[in-house]
């Protein structure tokens, strides 16, 4: 039987969650999770133990090549093969080079680097249901069941069923939020993953007709080499960014869905980070030397020095040697805007 192949699609900068997450060390890579667990570490093994798991293709930037490497190595796995773009140029061009390197018959399994999912035994469970559909010709994706109106998620509107699946009768862009609380309502959208399913030489076949000339400028930039790390040529660069979505997911009728509960999260904000962490009685996420007097609700982490918050609630506090950010928990959106104008700011 043909292999299941991971894709770690590990080529974004994280600006939501600066100043923890930075261009040389993106959000994917930074120690979030209990214990001190990056993503990148929680994504590399998520499918361990999985029937016919091959090695897997991570995508990422050269300026990252040491964090994988480091990565791979505290994750145990061997084999892996690297592909490093010279720019980033979204997802649709990254999975096209990892289906120019793999053989035909694998199933890739494409999962962004910086997703949260907290029951991992029942979703390699769907992940080998996906893999039979996808092995008969369909690309999969997962659709997350709502526990809320969220506009910051696009939708997946399901279609007929299909053997445990559906087929996917559409895509939504983010909504606003009247929207969103009537998708959920209608209880026939999911929210979109960001995760696919498909075996490579379907996807490739798939890719020559919604996207040929991404399929093609890919496929040049990786070139004949297929070392364990395969530099993209500046090539890449002329490559159209188009998310796979875009590209793929809203051209084809190949499309299904499978529905997920698997405590899935984009872990895209300090919003969704405050959420996911322990807390003390009064709601507080607190990491570092953290003193606090009459604080609620807050997430407060300090990384090189004491940090101390008074009489305040609903706040991110975040403390690193090189920044400092305090913002409101429920306006955390602004962060990705504070980071692009520190960024322009910086010394070149």
């Amino acid at each position: 039987m043909s292999a299941i192949r991971p894709v770690i699609l590990s080529g974004g900068s994280g600006t939501r969650l600066w100043p923890l997450s930075t261009p040389g060390r993106p959000k994917q890579f930074a120690e979030l999770l209990p214990g001190g667990v990056s993503l990148f570490h929680s994504t590399l093994t998520r499918l361990t133990g999985l029937a016919g798991l091959g090695p897997p293709i991570v995508v990422s930037g050269e300026d990252h090549l040491p964090l994988v490497q480091a990565g791979l190595t505290n994750a145990g796995i061997n084999g892996a093969l690297v592909l490093l773009e010279p720019v980033g140029r979204n997802t649709a061009p990254a999975v096209a080079a990892a289906v120019t390197i793999a053989d035909p018959d694998d199933v890739l399994v494409i999962l962004p680097s910086d997703h949260l999912i907290k029951d991992v035994d029942r979703f390699r469970g769907h992940v080998g249901d996906a893999a039979g559909h996808a092995r008969a010709g369909s690309i999969v994706t997962f659709g997350v069941v709502p526990t809320r109106p969220d506009t910051g998620y696009g939708y997946i509107e399901v279609g007929d069923a299909l053997d445990g699946a559906y087929r996917v009768a559409g895509f939504k862009e983010k909504p606003g939020a009247e929207e969103a609380a009537a998708l959920v309502a209608e209880g026939r959208h999911l929210w979109n993953s960001g995760m696919f399913v498909a075996q490579a030489g379907h996807l490739e076949e798939e890719m020559s007709r919604t996207a040929p000339d991404v399929l093609q400028g890919a496929r040049g930039a990786v070139g004949g080499s297929l070392d364990e790390v395969v530099r993209l040529s500046p090539s890449f660069g002329g490559v159209e960014s188009i998310s796979f979505d875009h590209a793929v997911m809203e051209r084809t009728d190949r499309g299904v869905v499978i529905p997920i509960e698997v405590g899935w999260d984009d872990f895209g904000s300090y919003l969704a980070l405050h959420g996911h962490a322990a807390k003390d009685p009064r709601g507080n996420s607190v990491s570092g030397q953290v003193i606090l007097d009459e604080v609620d609700d807050s997430l407060i982490v300090a990384t090189s020095r004491v940090v101390a918050v008074a009489g305040l609630a609903g706040v991110v506090v975040v403390e690193t040697p090189d920044a400092v950010l305090v913002v409101p928990l429920d306006r955390a959106q602004m962060v990705r805007s504070l980071a692009e104008r520190v960024g322009e700011n910086e010394p070149r």
